[in-house]
């Protein structure tokens, strides 16, 4: 999914942490054979957005990893 969003220039973000359960609840599938396991947020930029084409930022290794 999160590729083909990428295909279609479509934002996309996997979320996890949330009560499957319950979402099994809101999308009626109790009663079904069917049950969630991962949930994923999908959609456009804004074009007002002014961070969307900013560069990225990436810490050096040695300012993220402590080696033991």
């Amino acid at each position: 999914m999160l590729e083909s969003a990428a295909l279609f220039e479509i934002d996309a973000c996997p979320m996890e942490g949330f009560d499957t359960e319950q979402f099994d609840q809101i999308l009626n599938l109790t009663e079904t054979d069917y049950s969630n396991t991962v949930i994923i947020s999908l959609g456009y930029r804004s074009i007002d957005d002014k961070y969307a084409y900013a560069p990225k930022v990436r810490f050096d290794k040695q300012d993220c990893i402590i080696e033991m």
